[in-house]
């Protein structure tokens, strides 16, 4: 399967909301799946987006005092494992919707605060449920969570002396996307065995 991930984007850190899901940002993406069974999936994706915080929006007193605000934008790749509760594929009968899982490993490519780019490792994780849209036509909505293992995504990746801004440089950045899926099969359907 391959096709195009279209959704919206949002940030958890030390600036801004503290929603865990609030999308805010548009993100666009590619999809490729290797169904190799009905129960697993193998995914690849790539997606861009761009992330943001401000502080005034947010439902914290001292965030709206400090009010801190920044904005940058990401290049995201990522491989991993798709777990189907239900058995799915796009070209057998009954097998037309699901509940999943996935979790991944990846890169993402990200601007810093002195205006060059940096890589990171990111783990997304997430949850999703899918259906058949139409013949070889299958469409998902999804939400995956981000960790980062840095904490400059907002530009700020230290302490520092001015009381007013109060970074904390041990809490990870995490982002989010959340939208919908469409993919379109290809190629020859895989001969399963097995119960499972």
């Amino acid at each position: 399967e391959a096709g195009i991930f279209l959704g919206g984007s949002n940030y958890i850190g030390d600036i801004g909301r503290t929603n865990f899901i609030y999308p805010n940002s548009f993100a666009i993406g590619g999809i490729y799946k290797w169904n190799m069974h009905p129960h697993y999936t193998i995914r690849a994706t790539y997606v861009y987006s761009k992330i943001s915080g401000k502080d005034s929006e947010s439902n914290n007193s001292f965030r709206n005092y400090r009010d801190l605000s920044f904005s940058n934008d990401l290049h995201e790749l990522a491989l991993g494992i798709e777990y189907h509760f239900f058995k799915y594929s796009l070209g057998k009968v009954g097998y037309t919707h699901t509940p999943y899982l996935f979790i991944q490993g990846g890169a993402v490519n990200y601007g810093t605060l002195d205006n060059n780019r940096s890589f990171n490792f990111t783990m997304p994780f997430g949850a999703g449920y899918k259906t058949i849209l139409a013949p070889n036509v299958g469409i998902a909505i999804e939400t995956g969570f981000r960790y980062t293992f840095k904490d400059d995504l907002d530009g700020y990746p230290f302490d520092t002396d001015d009381a007013n801004i109060q970074i904390n440089p041990n809490n990870n950045d995490w982002y989010v996307f959340t939208g919908i899926t469409i993919v379109f099969a290809f190629g020859r359907e895989g001969c399963y065995t097995g119960s499972f």
